[in-house]
């Protein structure tokens, strides 16, 4: 069973001292969501990666799935709009 852990702060210059990357952030109040993935052994041999990196992580797309384009989703939100499913 996986565990999460929701948290609403304010980022202050002790959470920035930490987590380096939440300084745009600074001042502002947020919510921080954490899930366990296990232990470090098991995820990745326990190589670290920076919060920046984990945001940027993609997930490999399903043989046979065809890319999505910047084209499909403009058009996708303007069909939308059109059939008033917003």
């Amino acid at each position: 069973m996986q565990q999460a852990l929701q948290i609403h702060a304010l980022v202050d210059q002790t959470t920035v001292n930490a987590i380096p990357e939440l300084q745009p952030l600074l001042g502002h109040k947020v919510q921080m969501i954490a899930l366990d993935l296990g232990q470090a052994d098991s995820v990745g041999n326990g190589r670290k990666i920076t919060f920046v990196q984990f945001l940027a992580h993609r997930l490999k797309r399903p043989e046979g799935v065809p890319t999505v384009t910047l084209e499909d989703m403009e058009d996708a939100i303007m069909h939308g709009a059109l059939d008033g499913n917003i």
